[in-house]
C-alpha cells in the first residue's frame, strides 16, 4: 500500500520561500516606510512639510552636491540625507525631483556652484598615519523656474527638514515682507539687528521709519520695540496699521535697564494706553523668579561669575501655552529683565471682540518687584511674604481691535481735516512681550529657544502654522525642576542611601549562600563544616 504524506516536497517549499522573499524585497523598494520611536517623531516628515509638498503645482528640482569622498566623521551623513530625501520624494511624487551630484566629476560645475553660494570646504582626514587636508562639497540647491535657494553646508540632519521645507516655500511662493519699526530712523534699531538677521532666513525684513509716514503697504507683520522717541504721530500710524488688518509683535518693557552698571528705573510705556485699549497692560515692574538659569557676569579683575540669576525668569514647559503653535513645542524660554503683563477688558460696544491667550507665565515662585531695583547678581533671593504667584510674561491677542484714537483728534492735524481710518480692525493678531532684552544678540546666542520663539511668533502672524512645528523640533531644552525644603532632603536620601544598603544586603545573602554550600559539602563528604 502506498503511503501519502501531507505537504509539498522540499524543493517546492524552497521555491515558495524564494518567491516570498523576492516579492517582499520588490515591495520594499516601492513602498517606503520606517519606524520612528522618538518622542516627537523627529525623524518623520512633519504634517507641515507634507502640506507644503502637496501644494507644489509644478516640478521642483533638489540637487544635492555631495562629494563622493568624505572624511570618516561624515560617513553617515550621506546616508541620513538620502533617507530624509527619500521621504520627501515619497510624499512629493512627480513634483519633486532629487538628484545627487558629485562635483568632482564635472570641474565646470564647481564654478556654477560657487556662483550659487555653495563653498568648497577644506576638511581634514587622517590617512596613512598622517593628517591630510581635502576639498569637499556638502551643499544643496532647491530650484524652481528662475528661483534658487541654497543650503550652503549640511553638517547634520537635525535642522535639515526645516531648511529644505523653508527653501521649498521660498521658491514656490512669494517671500513676505516683515517690517521692523524705528521711531525716527530709516535703519533697524541696534537692539533688533540680530532679529533682522534671523528673519532674513525666511522673510524680507524692512526698516519702517514711523516719523516719515504711514506703514508701507505690503508689510505683513510689524515688529515694534517701545521706546521713548515714539511720537504721537508714530503711535497713531501703528494704530492705523492695525486697523487695516496688520499684525503686530510688540516688545514693551515698563523698566529701563542700563547693562553697563545694572541700574534700572521705571519708564513710561509709550504704547501703554494703546495696548490697554487692545486688551493688555504693561506694568512698571520687573519679574523675579526663583526658577532661573545660570548666567555669567564679568566682575572686574575677578574670574567671571556664574550664578543663578532670578531677574531672568526661565519659563519651562508647564508655563508655556500648549494650545498655541508659537509655544506648543517649546520646552524653555528665558526672558531677561521683563515686565509683568495684566489682561485688560476691551470695549466691545461698537463691534470689537478680542480673545486673549497667555503664551508664557513665570513659575509659582515668582513675584513682581518694584522700585528701587537691586540687580546685583551676588544678592541672594528672598521671596516676599505676599504677592508670590505666576506672572504673565507674553500674551497673544486675536480678534477685532478697537482703535485707540476713536473720538480723539488725529495727531499733527491742526485743521481737523485729516481722513480717519476705521474704528475697528478686521480679524487680526497681536503678540505682546514685557520687554525686548530677550532678543538682544547676546541672549539669543545664550538661550537659543528665544530665537525659535521670536521666529514662531512672526510665522504665526505672517504665514500661519506651516513652518512652526518643524522649527521647534529638536529644540528640547528641559531644565530640571527646582526642589526645596524637606522634599529635597528626602529625595537626596533616597538617591544616596539605598545603594550602600543594597550592597550590604547582597553581601549578607552571599555569605548565607556560601555557608549553606559549605554545610552541603560537609554532609556530602562526611566532614565537619
Amino acid at each position: 500500500m502506498r503511503r501519502w504524506t501531507r505537504g509539498a516536497s522540499p524543493a517546492a517549499s524552497a521555491l515558495t520561500l524564494l518567491v516570498i522573499l523576492f516579492s517582499s524585497g520588490l515591495l520594499g523598494t516601492r513602498v517606503f516606510t520606517r519606524l520612528d520611536l522618538t518622542e516627537k517623531r523627529e525623524y518623520t516628515l512633519s504634517r507641515a512639510t507634507r502640506n507644503v509638498l502637496a501644494r507644489l503645482d509644478d516640478v521642483v528640482n533638489v540637487n544635492v552636491y555631495f562629494s563622493r569622498e568624505l572624511p570618516p566623521y561624515f560617513a553617515t551623513l550621506d546616508r541620513q540625507v538620502k533617507d530624509l530625501l527619500d521621504e520627501y520624494r515619497a510624499h512629493g511624487g512627480d513634483r519633486l525631483r532629487v538628484e545627487f551630484v558629485d562635483p568632482a566629476a564635472d570641474p565646470a560645475l564647481e564654478t556654477s556652484m560657487q556662483r550659487m553660494g555653495i563653498p568648497k570646504l577644506q576638511l581634514s582626514r587622517y590617512q596613512k598615519e598622517r593628517t591630510e587636508v581635502m576639498s569637499a562639497y556638502l551643499g544643496i540647491a532647491v530650484q524652481f523656474e528662475d528661483k534658487t535657494e541654497v543650503i550652503p553646508v549640511v553638517e547634520s540632519v537635525e535642522k535639515l527638514e526645516y531648511d529644505l521645507t523653508a527653501a521649498l516655500v521660498k521658491v514656490s511662493t512669494e517671500r513676505q515682507t516683515v517690517g521692523i519699526a524705528a521711531a525716527s530712523s530709516s535703519t533697524v534699531p541696534e537692539e533688533l539687528r540680530q532679529l533682522e538677521g534671523l528673519l532674513r532666513q525666511q522673510y524680507l525684513p524692512q526698516a519702517v521709519n514711523l516719523s516719515e509716514g504711514p506703514v508701507p503697504a505690503g508689510i505683513r507683520t510689524l515688529v515694534v520695540r517701545d521706546e521713548d522717541a515714539l511720537s504721537d504721530e508714530a503711535l497713531y500710524r501703528i494704530d492705523q496699521y492695525l486697523m487695516s488688518g496688520g499684525r503686530l509683535l510688540i516688545l514693551a518693557g515698563g523698566v529701563d535697564v542700563n547693562l553697563t552698571n545694572l541700574f534700572a528705573r521705571n519708564r513710561e510705556v509709550r504704547l501703554g494706553s494703546q495696548l490697554k485699549t487692545y486688551g493688555v497692560e504693561v506694568q512698571s515692574a520687573l519679574v523675579v523668579d526663583a526658577q532661573s538659569p545660570m548666567v555669567g557676569f564679568d566682575v572686574g579683575s575677578f574670574l567671571p561669575l556664574a550664578v543663578r540669576y532670578p531677574w531672568f525668569p526661565q519659563v519651562v514647559a508647564e508655563g508655556l501655552a500648549k494650545t498655541n503653535p508659537i509655544t506648543s513645542d517649546l520646552q524653555s524660554l528665558v526672558l531677561p529683565w521683563t515686565s509683568p503683563l495684566v489682561l485688560a477688558p476691551v470695549d466691545s460696544s461698537f463691534g470689537a471682540s478680542v480673545r486673549a491667550e497667555v503664551l508664557a507665565r513665570s513659575s509659582p515662585r515668582s513675584f513682581a518687584a518694584h522700585e528701587p531695583y537691586d540687580l546685583n547678581p551676588q544678592m541672594p533671593l528672598s521671596l516676599p511674604t505676599s504677592g508670590v504667584s505666576p506672572q504673565v510674561l507674553v500674551v497673544a491677542l486675536t480678534g477685532k481691535f478697537p482703535s485707540n484714537w476713536r473720538g480723539k483728534p488725529v495727531p499733527g492735524d491742526s485743521t481737523g481735516t485729516a481722513p480717519r481710518g476705521p474704528e475697528v480692525s478686521p480679524e487680526t493678531q497681536i503678540v505682546v512681550a514685557g520687554g525686548a532684552s530677550f532678543l538682544d544678540g547676546r541672549f539669543l546666542q545664550q538661550f537659543q529657544t528665544n530665537s525659535v520663539f521670536a521666529a514662531n511668533a512672526v510665522d504665526w502672524m505672517s504665514m500661519g502654522n506651516d513652518l512652526i512645528a518643524i522649527r521647534s523640533r529638536g529644540q528640547a531644552s528641559r531644565p530640571l525642576k527646582e526642589i526645596e525644603g524637606d522634599r529635597k532632603v528626602v529625595l537626596k536620601s533616597l538617591a544616596v542611601f539605598p545603594v550602600p544598603i543594597l550592597v550590604v544586603l547582597l553581601g549578607l545573602v552571599r555569605a548565607q549562600l556560601r555557608k549553606a554550600r559549605r554545610s552541603r559539602y560537609a554532609i556530602e563528604f562526611g566532614v565537619k563544616p
